[in-house]
């Protein structure tokens, strides 16, 4: 045990040793060459070019807009942000619900019927849509998703 103890004091006492020879020898200091003052010269900006912003049908200048029947019951609607999302209750016959999202978001690329729902999905600029239409009593109910192709 006191052979280790006399390790490390010994280890310890030559750290100490090396860094005050290394602190109290004198060197002589080279000069060192002067560099070359740096000249910064003004940065001409030039304009920026905005990129052409892709025309939406729901977004405009950042807002978005779902389109909705006139007769619409809305009774939820998140639209802050995509996804964006807006549900409704319609009088509207599932015909005229079809026609009505036609000419908003054009043909749809794809039409499924899944337990008596009719899900139309569109595609326009960089935003996919979504229609789903079902029936609730002598309603339809319409829930319309909006979400980014990004």
């Amino acid at each position: 045990m006191k052979v280790k103890q006399v390790i490390k004091h010994f280890t310890l006492l030559s750290m100490v040793a090396v860094g005050v020879s290394a602190c109290s020898s004198t060197q002589d200091i080279e000069e060192q060459p002067t560099q070359a003052p740096v000249v910064l010269e003004p940065m001409i900006e030039e304009p920026m070019v905005e990129e052409p912003e892709v025309v939406s049908a729901v977004i405009n200048n950042g807002v978005i807009n779902i389109p909705v029947l006139e007769d619409a019951q809305v009774f939820a609607e998140f639209t802050d942000a995509l996804p964006a999302v807006i549900n409704y209750f319609s009088q509207s016959t599932e015909a005229q619900v079809i026609t009505f999202y036609q000419q908003a978001f054009g043909d749809a690329y794809s039409q499924e019927r899944k337990r008596d729902r009719l899900t139309l999905k569109y595609r326009q600029g960089e935003e996919s849509m979504r229609v789903v239409i079902s029936q609730q009593n002598k309603k339809r109910q319409v829930d319309v998703i909006i979400e980014s192709n990004k």
